[in-house]
């Protein structure tokens, strides 16, 4: 109701002033030719068609991005296990120091997802980056503007620390940089998405075409129904309904990071990404998995 009473109520009035207008009053020229509604409704059909797929598309989107932050995470990861752990049974490496590095890594990595969770919802992270992160990299990531950029660049860091200090050697370093770059690509994808809405002038006209259609409508659909005319107020009313809530579906989905209940549940995708890299270097204590919250995932 929030979304659709300004459309019932202007949909209720003008169905009742073209029945008191041309059947109480008798002003039969105030009678639309019913071809008027048919071509107009065709119109703003396609229109709100185009409307409502492009926020699909948009929606679509982003959880391909979060798709794609998930994967090249958990290769990042798992390629850090599986190259660390091979310098350990080399004789490379103390599998003391390689446990530390691996945990530091995967745990940063769990930050980073949070951090750009909370980032694209406009959100305070601290409480995530305080939990994973040391106490100096919480304060040096929640003081920058770009937190997530932060964290990548610490993990960069922590990689070339490990081939400083032998746990990678050769181009080890280079296969995980490269998912770390990966990462940036896909953190740039979502912030595009999260700050470049539509262009406002398809928000606007949708929103205009659906009451001038609303409007009009009974005017031209009293001409049809000549023995019930009556009827044209719940249909004027059913009609402004139908059209709203499509063009509201649209307006909803076009912003999948808005933290709302038909969001992309990026908070929820965070959480089991988390759990996915403790799993990966064996850590026992990970948070539990996320639960619906009437219904919804966030």
């Amino acid at each position: 109701m929030p979304y659709v009473w300004l459309d019932l109520l202007l949909g209720a009035i003008c169905a009742t002033a073209a029945y008191l207008l041309v059947v109480v009053a008798g002003i039969p020229w105030l009678a639309l030719p019913s071809l008027v509604a048919t071509v107009l409704g065709a119109a703003l059909a396609i229109l709100l068609a185009f409307r409502a797929n492009t926020a699909y598309q948009r929606w679509w989107e982003a959880s391909t991005i979060w798709a794609q932050i998930a994967a090249l995470s958990r290769t990042l990861i798992r390629v850090a296990r599986s190259l660390a752990d091979a310098k350990v049974a080399q004789g490379f490496a103390s599998p003391d120091s390689v446990q530390v590095w691996q945990r530091d890594l995967a745990m940063r990595q769990a930050a980073w997802a949070h951090c750009l969770a909370r980032r694209l919802r406009r959100q305070d992270a601290t409480e995530e980056l305080s939990r994973l992160l040391p106490e100096d990299e919480a304060a040096l990531v929640l003081a920058a503007d770009n937190g997530p950029a932060v964290l990548v660049r610490l993990q960069s860091k922590a990689i070339f620390g490990g081939y400083a200090s032998g746990i990678l050697t050769g181009l080890d370093n280079f296969q995980m940089e490269t998912a770390l770059a990966g990462l940036s690509v896909q953190q740039a994808l979502a912030e595009r998405m999260s700050t470049t809405p539509i262009p406002r002038p398809h928000d606007y006209l949708s929103r205009t075409f659906v009451h001038c259609y609303v409007a009009v409508f009974p005017f031209a659909a009293i001409s049809v129904v000549q023995a019930y005319e009556w009827l044209v107020i719940p249909s004027t009313l059913l009609i402004a309904l139908y059209f709203r809530l499509i063009e509201r579906a649209g307006a909803t989905n076009e912003e999948p990071f808005a933290n709302r209940v038909q969001d992309v549940p990026i908070t929820a995708l965070a959480i089991n990404l988390e759990r996915d890299l403790l799993e990966l270097i064996d850590v026992p204590d990970r948070p539990a998995q996320p639960v619906p919250v009437d219904g919804y995932l966030w």
